[in-house]
Formats: structure tokens, C-alpha cells, sequence
């Protein structure tokens, strides 16, 4: 009797690799911090302006924002330019925000961007968003990113809501960046 091999016909699974990730594992006092905000999100800018001011407080040195406004053409371009001028301007960064799935892929592309000039980052979503987010960084080859997950929606709340969501999520967001006492 003859035997028949079967192969299997597809290949075997890559390993999965991660790009490095980087934290802080230091107060912030001192630093430079960076804070991306989309023009599209009310929301948004009301927490990156909550947390600037924590920042402040808490004594980071200098917080520099970028505010972008699209993600292709010129105009989006321009955008990627000002991320790359930011991550070299800073020791950390906070970017967001991802509440849809334009401005998930770009806030993420974005993070991305800053965590490879070697900077701990963390990329901002909303909860409706976060599987997208995730699966965009590793896509990005960089699947460890922080990602801090927001509740969604946002952009309908109060200022007071918003106040009590950027005082709960500003300690994990530090958190996520290594920051230490």
C-alpha cells in the first residue's frame, strides 16, 4: 500500500514583534510634555487644556500642543510635519483623539510616530473606538503602544462631565506613561 503525504498549505504564523516601547519611570518634574489635539473634537480640547494645566501643576517644565486638521492632502501633510517637529520637541507625549475611525487611525499613526523617535506616548480613545485602535497599532508594528481608553461618546457631555472625566482618567493616563511619584 502506498501512503500519501498530505501537506499543509500554508505557511507557518510569524512570530509576532512588537516595536520597543518607552516609559518614562521618572516624575515629570522638569520635562517637556506634548499634547496632540484634533480640531474636529470639542471634547478633546477640553481635556488636553484640563490636563495641560495638570501638568503644570504637577511641574512638567513646558507643554507643547499641536492641534491637527486633516488627515490627507496638504493640509494633512502638514499635520505629520508638525508631529515629527513635536516628538522631537518633547520627553513624552499624549495624543488623541480617537472617537472615530479616521481620526482613530491617524491619532494612533500619529502616537506611533512619536514612539518611534524613542518618546513614551500614549494614544487616547474612546471606548467605541479602542479595538480599532489597538488593531491599528499593531498593523503599525507596534502593539504594545499605551492606549488609554476613554468612555464614549464624549463630544455630547457637559464641561461638567467632561471636568469629572478628565480628573479620573489623568492619573491612568500617567500611569500608562511610566510616570512615577
Amino acid at each position: 500500500m502506498d501512503t500519501i503525504r498530505i501537506r499543509r498549505p500554508t505557511a507557518p504564523p510569524v512570530e509576532a514583534v512588537a516595536a520597543p516601547t518607552f516609559r518614562l519611570d521618572r516624575p515629570v518634574v522638569g520635562l517637556r510634555a506634548g499634547i496632540r489635539t484634533d480640531a474636529a473634537w470639542r471634547s478633546w480640547r477640553f481635556l488636553a487644556a484640563d490636563w495641560t494645566e495638570r501638568l503644570r501643576a504637577d511641574g512638567v517644565a513646558a507643554v507643547a500642543t499641536v492641534e491637527t486638521h486633516a488627515q490627507v492632502g496638504d493640509t494633512g501633510a502638514n499635520d505629520r510635519s508638525h508631529i515629527a517637529d513635536l516628538a522631537d520637541a518633547v520627553d513624552f507625549a499624549i495624543v488623541g483623539l480617537g472617537t472615530c475611525g479616521s481620526c482613530t487611525s491617524f491619532a494612533i499613526a500619529d502616537a506611533v510616530a512619536i514612539e518611534q523617535r524613542d518618546r513614551p506616548v500614549v494614544a487616547v480613545v474612546t471606548e467605541e473606538f479602542a479595538t480599532h485602535g489597538r488593531n491599528m497599532a499593531t498593523h503599525l508594528g507596534h502593539a504594545d503602544l499605551a492606549v488609554l481608553v476613554l468612555p464614549y461618546p464624549l463630544e455630547a457631555r457637559t464641561e461638567d462631565d467632561l471636568r469629572t472625566i478628565a480628573a479620573a482618567y489623568y492619573p491612568r493616563a500617567l500611569e500608562l506613561l511610566g510616570v512615577r511619584p
